[in-house]
């Protein structure tokens, strides 16, 4: 394994082999030390070196991915049509899916961050990543009825979510610095619109704090209802 005039380092440091003798090898340290090594305990040495050099390697190469997954996402309203009356039950939410339209296929991607938003009642109420690839199925499957029998679909995780559209974020309540004339501009449903990040944060903390009144409250009427008893 090891070479002549070849580089190699163990835990005092790198050296150079200056001459092999059977089972031991002289070498020369960087400082100008020289010392006789075993060559089985040194081959043992390095193969450690390297494999905890090649982990280090991969691990910086994993958070680099991670890294540019996270500053790859981008962040989008999903404008959902609910009728008013309706409870909050729509094409793709069981399933957790949403339907990506056609011209939009190629912008949206694995990672990115939706806040769900009801045209009707004009009020934002879920919080959800897109966690698979794109997948085309009948859009019968999901409840929806077009007019074709294929259609792109991304499977969501919900973060966060109303449990009641009359208990969601009123739009009105929401000032978005980065699309300030949302809901006025002919929105459609099933859409995208790009936000930035901070637009993005503010709603999601909006619809956690709503999440976390609605736990409460269910406690709250658990609690009543065992006194009650």
């Amino acid at each position: 394994m090891f070479e002549l005039n070849g580089n190699y380092e163990n835990r005092i440091g790198t050296y150079t082999v200056l001459a092999i003798n059977g089972p031991k090898m002289t070498v020369r340290y960087a400082d100008g030390t020289e010392a006789d090594l075993n060559m089985n305990i040194q081959m043992r040495i390095w193969e450690n070196i390297v494999a905890e050099k090649e982990a280090k390697s991969a691990s910086r190469k994993r958070a680099a991915r991670t890294k540019r997954i996270v500053d790859n996402t981008k962040h989008y309203i999903k404008v959902i049509s609910i009728p008013p009356g309706e409870e909050l039950m729509f094409p793709g939410w069981e399933e957790h899916v949403v339907l990506i339209p056609e011209n939009e296929a190629q912008i949206i991607n694995k990672g990115d961050r939706l806040i769900f938003y009801a045209l009707e009642a004009r009020t934002f109420f879920a919080v959800a990543t897109i966690t698979g690839d794109i997948i085309q199925a009948n859009p019968k499957k999901y409840t929806f009825t077009l007019g074709t029998n294929k259609a792109d679909f991304y499977q969501i995780d919900i973060d966060t979510a109303a449990s009641k559209l009359e208990n969601s974020v009123e739009l009105a309540s929401i000032e978005l610095e980065s699309i300030p004339n949302f809901g006025q501009r002919g929105e459609q449903t099933e859409a995208f619109y790009l936000i930035n990040e901070d637009d993005f944060e503010l709603l999601a903390e909006a619809l956690t704090e709503v999440s976390e009144d609605e736990e409460e409250d269910i406690d709250d009427d658990f609690d009543d209802e065992e006194e009650d008893e």
